[in-house]
């Protein structure tokens, strides 16, 4: 008896190795699905043992950044596509749209000195059309910071000259719709001492007036005794087009009584053209395709279907999303949430906008997720100038992750925006918190928020 009781636990102690190994088989081929916590861990473990993040961020930061409408979007966007098929997610599609694009091949200002003086750095802003031959040519009338304030103050003074902003980058639209009522000949914007130009929208539809950034060290200060305003000359080689981009769409189909509920994991793909568009968001593009990777690779079945969403032209005024939304306003009541990612970094708070009855929710995420450190405080938002916008608007739950970008962070919008400015080991670990709120929200028992009634909101 003794002896046969002793072979039986050696058997059972070497048949355990094979024994997990058929338990992960069978997780994995759908005949037994884990428990969530034991999901939530499988996730984590997925995403910090063998991220492809880094690999896939590489992939997406191309010189020339990904500007939508030109070559470099398209491949990004077949990158993508290409990748969800591999990493097994379903349906995977691209959601073509009309939009105009834009693009810039060269910018010139010249200061009209004896002699001529041209500004190195020069940035121009998005939707300006091309200058005549020649280019524009304008004296310059100072409007201090900008504000309505001041540009009532010039009023008709404005008329066919250039308008000069201190640049803070908050007040550009405006500042533009005022010095283009006045009349002026275009607009300059003068960077502060402590950054250099930033790349930004200019004009919400295309227009002829020129809208750059130059510099701080741009000399535009006319001497005291100088006889008469400085004048510059400013050309543009730019383009405007009609132009198809699509979103990226990928999923893992609910398995349970709430497949047609949805959550969706976003990120936009696209970027300005200064550099390489790594942080904004090459980072939260891979991000994304990091936690579909992980979620599909562990053979999660989720209850309701997860949805993920590579969107273009955030960069143009949220083109993307505001098509994806209209696409499919027949299913914006079946949307749970929206988990919006840009440029995410090490993964610090979470965000909600306007939804606050999924804060329990989202504390309790939090406090499971104690070893990242996240801010015991949930943020209300409402800010519009990502893609969780149009969605917001729409009454729909839009969530956000925020994080520490580190020293990187200086660079956005900015030439200096490549590969190595992204902390990339702080970053991974946002793949694993949103795997761990993604999956979550898919499995929750009860609907965590509901759709409110729609807001206008504001343009974007």
């Amino acid at each position: 008896m003794c002896k046969n009781r002793h072979a039986g636990r050696r058997a059972i102690v070497r048949t355990g190795p094979a024994l997990l190994g058929v338990l992960w088989l069978a997780a994995t081929a759908g005949c037994w699905h884990p428990r969530g916590n034991i999901l939530d861990r499988l996730a984590i473990g997925e995403v910090m043992m063998h991220s492809e993040f880094a690999e896939n961020l590489r992939a997406l930061a191309m010189p020339g950044g990904r500007l939508t409408g030109t070559e470099n979007a398209e491949r990004a966007t077949q990158f993508v596509a290409d990748k969800a098929r591999v990493y097994g997610l379903h349906n995977v599609r691209v959601e073509r749209f009309d939009m105009s694009c834009w693009t810039v091949r060269g910018a010139r200002v010249t200061v009209l000195a004896d002699p001529p003086c041209v500004i190195d750095g020069v940035t121009a802003l998005a939707r300006t059309l091309p200058t005549p031959p020649g280019g524009v040519t304008a004296e310059v009338l100072d409007v201090g910071a900008g504000t309505p304030a001041e540009f009532a103050a010039v009023g008709p003074e404005l008329h066919g000259r250039f308008a000069l902003v201190r640049d803070d980058r908050h007040q550009r639209r405006d500042a533009i719709q005022n010095a283009c009522d006045l009349g002026a000949a275009g607009i300059v914007f003068l960077s502060p001492p402590d950054r250099p130009p930033i790349i930004g929208n200019g004009h919400l539809a295309p227009r002829p007036e020129p809208a750059v950034v130059l510099p701080y060290e741009a000399e535009l200060d006319a001497p005291p005794d100088a006889k008469r305003p400085i004048q510059l000359k400013i050309e543009l080689d730019t383009e405007v087009w009609d132009c198809r981009p699509g979103n990226v769409v990928a999923e893992l189909p609910g398995m349970g009584p709430p497949a047609r509920e949805i959550v969706i994991l976003c990120a936009h793909l696209d970027s300005w053209h200064l550099a390489e568009g790594a942080m904004d968001n090459g980072s939260g593009a891979a991000v994304v395709l990091e936690t579909a990777r992980a979620l599909a690779a562990i053979g999660w079945r989720p209850r309701r279907t997860v949805r993920f969403v590579w969107f273009m032209a955030e960069e143009l005024l949220l083109e993307g999303s505001e098509a994806y939304v209209r696409q499919h306003e027949s299913e914006l009541d079946r949307i749970v949430a929206v988990v919006n990612v840009d440029m995410p970094g090490a993964p610090r708070k979470f965000g909600v906008f306007g939804h606050p009855e999924i804060e329990p929710f989202l504390q309790t995420v939090r406090a499971d997720l104690r070893g990242y450190e996240l801010d015991p405080g949930i943020a209300q938002w409402s800010w519009e100038s990502s893609d969780h916008a149009p969605f917001m608007r729409a009454g729909v739950c839009a969530l956000s992750l925020a994080g520490e970008l580190g020293p990187g962070v200086k660079h956005y919008h900015t030439a200096g925006d490549v590969y190595d400015t992204v902390d990339r080991r702080g970053t991974v670990q946002s793949s694993a918190v949103l795997a761990v709120l993604v999956r979550r929200l898919a499995d929750a028992p009860e609907r965590p928020t509901r759709r409110h009634a729609a807001s206008r909101g504001s343009t974007p």
